[in-house]
C-alpha cells in the first residue's frame, strides 16, 4: 500500500513531533546513543580561595553618584512653585527650616551621618519624586534644613549637597 505524498511543511512537522516524542519517551535520540558526541569536558578543581579579608573602607566619592543637571533644575523649581502657592493662600505661614537635633551646621560632602540624625530627616514630598529620575541603588535624597543631600544608604556618607534649595 503506498501512501498519499506529503507536503514540506507536513514532512517539517512529522519531524519534529518524532523527535519530540523520542526526547519525552527517553529514546535513543534523547539519552545521546546512537549520535557521536565528544566526551564531557572535565570539570576542573576549584581552589580553596583565600581567607576572607575585613572589609575595605569605602572608596572616594564617586562624581558620577551625584545630583545630574535634571535634579538641580527640578528640585529648586519645585520648591519655588510651592512657597509661590503658599504666599498666594489667605494663612499663609512661612515655617523656619532648621537643622534637625544632632547636626550643628550643615553637611559637607563626605561627612558620615548617625543612623539616629538619618531617621530623623524628611524624605522628599511623592509629586517631586514622580518627575524627579530615579534615585541611584543604594542612595537617598533627603531635605537637610535648606537644602538636599544625597546619601550613601549603606554607611550614611554625604555623597552630594544642593545648598539653599530651600527657599
Amino acid at each position: 500500500m503506498r501512501l498519499p505524498p506529503l507536503s514540506r511543511a507536513a514532512l517539517a512537522a512529522t519531524a519534529l513531533m518524532t523527535g519530540l516524542m523520542a526526547a519525552l519517551l527517553g529514546g535513543p535520540a534523547a539519552m545521546g546513543q546512537g549520535v557521536n558526541l565528544a566526551p564531557p569536558a572535565p570539570i576542573p578543581m576549584q581552589q580553596p580561595s583565600a581567607p576572607a579579608t575585613a572589609p575595605q573602607p569605602t572608596a572616594a566619592i564617586d562624581e558620577n553618584v551625584a545630583f545630574n543637571h535634571t535634579e538641580r533644575w527640578l528640585i529648586p523649581r519645585y520648591f519655588s512653585n510651592v512657597r509661590g502657592n503658599q504666599s498666594h493662600a489667605s494663612r499663609a505661614k512661612k515655617y523656619q527650616r532648621a537643622l534637625p537635633k544632632g547636626i550643628e551646621k550643615m553637611p559637607q560632602k563626605g561627612d558620615v551621618l548617625s543612623p539616629g540624625v538619618v531617621a530623623s530627616l524628611h524624605r522628599l514630598p511623592g509629586p517631586l519624586l514622580r518627575d524627579l529620575p530615579a534615585a541611584r541603588p543604594d542612595t537617598e535624597r533627603l531635605v537637610v534644613g535648606t537644602g538636599i543631600i544625597m546619601l550613601r544608604r549603606s554607611s550614611g556618607e554625604v555623597l552630594d549637597i544642593l545648598h539653599k534649595a530651600i527657599e
